[in-house]
């Protein structure tokens, strides 16, 4: 369950950086690739979180 949770805080890291690079006016690219890497590690966060409970 650690790990998980670990892995969910990582994933709103990304989302984070995302909205940071959304509003510095950043390159798309770079946006979607955050965000797919945020959406990628909360959902198997939540998955993993959810399997071991």
């Amino acid at each position: 369950m650690t790990a998980s949770v670990l892995v969910l805080v990582a994933g709103a890291f990304f989302v984070g950086g995302a909205i940071s690079f959304a509003q510095q006016r950043k390159p798309l690219w770079s946006v979607v690739l955050l965000g797919v890497l945020a959406a990628a590690l909360i959902g198997y966060g939540a998955y993993s979180w959810f399997v071991s409970v």
